[in-house]
C-alpha cells in the first residue's frame, strides 16, 4: 500500500460503494471529486488517459495534410489525414525538447515543423530532419527514436475518437445503445458546422457540466416556460448495460411533432427544416446522449448536435458546440444551403443562450457549494437515473486506476484511519 496517496483520492475511492449503485440506492460523489487538485490529477489519468475521446469529425479534415491540433487533458495532440487518406493521431510535442508543433487550430500542412529549433516531422509522425544535428548523432538513429508517439484512432459514424491507452478495447461495441438514435441521420451526406470553443474557461468542474446536461430533473425548475415543450415527466432512460457500456442516453417527448431549439427555447416548428428520413417517433422527441468523458449528442428532428468538453483544471473547462457555443451541428446539405441559414442559426443560438445563462447560475452555485464543510452526498431522484449511470461509469475507471497505483478502495479506508 503506497503511503503517499493523497487523502482526497482516498476519500473518493472509499465513496464508490455508495456512489456506484442503482439510482434508488446511489449517493452523490463527495465534494473532493469536484474541486481537489490532487483528485483531478488522479482523474485525468484514470479517465482521460484510458477512455475514447472525441476530437471532431472526419469531414473537418477531408484532404491529405489536413489536421486538427487539440489539447486533451493537458496533452497537445495532432489528428492528421495522411497521404494514404488514413486518419492518425499523435503527440504534438517535438521529440527534441518538447515544444508543441501546433497550438489548438485546424489547418493543412505538408510537414510539421517545430518553431523552436525547426525539427521536422511527416504527416504520419515520422522524423524528417533537424538542422545541425548531424554533428551530434547519426541521422538513422534519429529516424528511429524521434518519432511522434501514436494514439489509437477509431471512426464512428464519421466522428473521430482517440485513445491514449494502446491496450484500450475497441469503441464501437460499447456504443450500441446509440445505434437506434443514429437511424435516419445520414451523417456521411450531411454538412458539419464546426463547433466554436469557448474563448475563456468556464469555472466549474467538467463532470458538473455533463451531469447538468444529462439529467432532466432540473428542467421544469431551472428552465420554466422555455423547456415546457419537452417535459421531464415523459422522459425515458436506456438501461445501464454493465462495465463495458460507454453510453448514457435518454429521450424526452415533445408536446407535438417537429420541434427543436428556437429563440423561444424548445418549441415547434424547429429552427431548421425537419430531416425527412427520420421516423415518426424521432420527430416527436429530443434525445440526449453522452459518450463520457468529453462528448454529448442531441438528436432533434432538424439536426444532430454534438458538444465537446476540454477540462483545464479541477474547476475549469472549455466547451465546444452542443448547446454551449455555436456549431457542432450536422444538418442536411439542403439546410446548409438555405439563404436564411445564418438567420435561423441565430434564432437557435438565442434559445441556447437563455438555457445557458440559467444553467450557468446553477453550476456556479453548485461549484461554490463543494467547498462547504456541509457539502452533501444526497440521494438521487428517479429522474436522475443518468447520474447514477455516470457514477457507475466513473467508478469502473477510478477503481482501475486505483489498482494500477496499488490503491484498493477497501484498504484505503484503513489508510485514512491510520
Amino acid at each position: 500500500m503506497p503511503h503517499d496517496t493523497h487523502p482526497d483520492v482516498l476519500t473518493v475511492l472509499n465513496s464508490l460503494d455508495t456512489a456506484a449503485l442503482p439510482v434508488e440506492a446511489a449517493r452523490v460523489l463527495p465534494a473532493e471529486a469536484y474541486m481537489s487538485p490532487a483528485f483531478h490529477e488522479f482523474e485525468m489519468s484514470a479517465v482521460f488517459m484510458h477512455s475514447w475521446l472525441c476530437v471532431g469529425r472526419a469531414q473537418q479534415i477531408p484532404n491529405p495534410g489536413d489536421y486538427i491540433a487539440v489539447t486533451l487533458a493537458d496533452e497537445p495532440i495532432l489528428v492528421v489525414r495522411g497521404k494514404d487518406e488514413q486518419i492518425r493521431a499523435m503527440s504534438a510535442l517535438c521529440r527534441h525538447r518538447g515544444h508543441p508543433l501546433k497550438e489548438d487550430c485546424i489547418g493543412n500542412a505538408r510537414t510539421f515543423i517545430c518553431p523552436y529549433h525547426k525539427w521536422t516531422y511527416g504527416l504520419a509522425g515520422e522524423f524528417v530532419g533537424a538542422p545541425h544535428m548531424g554533428k551530434t548523432c547519426n541521422a538513422a538513429d534519429l529516424k528511429k527514436e524521434a518519432v511522434l508517439p501514436q494514439l489509437q484512432v477509431e471512426i464512428w459514424y464519421g466522428f473521430i475518437f482517440v485513445n491514449f491507452d494502446p491496450q484500450a478495447k475497441p469503441l464501437a461495441p460499447t456504443m450500441k445503445k446509440l445505434e437506434p438514435y443514429m437511424q435516419g441521420y445520414d451523417l456521411d451526406n450531411m454538412v458539419t458546422v464546426e463547433p466554436e470553443v469557448t474563448s475563456r474557461p468556464i469555472q466549474w468542474n467538467w463532470k458538473m457540466l455533463l451531469e447538468n446536461y444529462i439529467e432532466p430533473y432540473h428542467t421544469e425548475f431551472v428552465h420554466p416556460i422555455i423547456h415546457d415543450f419537452a417535459p421531464s415527466t415523459g422522459v425515458e432512460f436506456s438501461p445501464w448495460l454493465g462495465d463495458d457500456d460507454n453510453v448514457i442516453v435518454r429521450y424526452v417527448p415533445f408536446l407535438e411533432n417537429d420541434g427543436g431549439l428556437t429563440d423561444k427555447g424548445w418549441a415547434a416548428p424547429a429552427s431548421f427544416p425537419v430531416i425527412p428520413t427520420l421516423s415518426e417517433k424521432q420527430r416527436h422527441r429530443v434525445g440526449f446522449g453522452m459518450v463520457p468523458p468529453n462528448m454529448n449528442i442531441i438528436f432533434t428532428p432538424d439536426m444532430l448536435c454534438y458538444g465537446l468538453v476540454f477540462p483545464q483544471g479541477p474547476t475549469s473547462l472549455k466547451v465546444g458546440g452542443g448547446l454551449f457555443t455555436a456549431g457542432g451541428w450536422c444538418v442536411p446539405k439542403s439546410t446548409a444551403a438555405l439563404p436564411d441559414f445564418h438567420a435561423r442559426a441565430a434564432r437557435l443560438m438565442e434559445g441556447s443562450r437563455q438555457l445557458g445563462e440559467q444553467d450557468t447560475a446553477i453550476n456556479l452555485a453548485m461549484q461554490r457549494a463543494k467547498y462547504s464543510r456541509f457539502a452533501p452526498r444526497g440521494r438521487f431522484s428517479y429522474l436522475e437515473e443518468t447520474l447514477s449511470q455516470f457514477n457507475r461509469w466513473l467508478a469502473v475507471r477510478y477503481r482501475a486506476e486505483g489498482a494500477r497505483r496499488g490503491i484498493m478502495a477497501g484498504e484505503a479506508a484503513r489508510e485514512v484511519a491510520e
